[in-house]
């Protein structure tokens, strides 16, 4: 699975509602952003289970994710609503 398939299907089990928006495959920002996420949540997962943690790097990360996660579901419910896709 390519970064850009992985950081869609982990941004779709967090936002299922918007699962059927098949436009999204085309959107280059949307892409772009689910390649960004991924990357993310690839290097939290890694901090995660490091032996030696690093509690701040984690958090770091943490919160870059969930910003990402926030930023992509946004920018999917703007292009839906000015779109007309319902």
């Amino acid at each position: 699975m390519d970064l850009q398939k992985a950081g869609m299907a982990r941004l779709l089990l967090a936002a299922p509602e918007l699962r059927d928006s098949p436009w999204m495959m085309q959107d280059l920002v949307f892409l772009h952003l689910c390649e960004v996420f991924e990357h993310a949540c690839l290097r939290r997962d890694a901090l995660r289970c490091s032996p030696e943690k690093d509690d701040e790097t984690l958090l770091r990360f943490e919160e870059e994710c969930r910003a990402l996660q926030a930023a992509a579901v946004a920018y999917i419910r703007e292009q839906r609503k000015f779109s007309g896709i319902v």
